[in-house]
């Protein structure tokens, strides 16, 4: 089952994104997480869909897509 939440923090100098899920829960991604060519217009807010991992180091989200756009900053600048 796939997971929603919204981008709250973008990738920076190899450091992991966030994404806030609806049950209030962070959950870290990379760039090798994001799925398709839409990722590269990635925006603080945006709305996405993600399967989640939990790894021993904390809670990653894998096969990110995006499903709802909002305005902000773009992921990779």
């Amino acid at each position: 089952m796939k997971e929603r939440g919204s981008i709250t923090k973008l990738l920076r100098n190899q450091r992991p994104g966030y994404i806030l899920g609806e049950d209030g829960c962070m959950v870290a991604f990379d760039e090798s997480s994001l799925d398709g060519p839409e990722v590269q217009k990635l925006s603080v807010g945006d709305w996405v869909e993600y399967d989640e991992l939990q790894p021993t180091q904390g809670r990653r989200a894998a096969h990110i897509r995006k499903i709802s756009s909002t305005r902000g900053n773009r992921l990779f600048q």
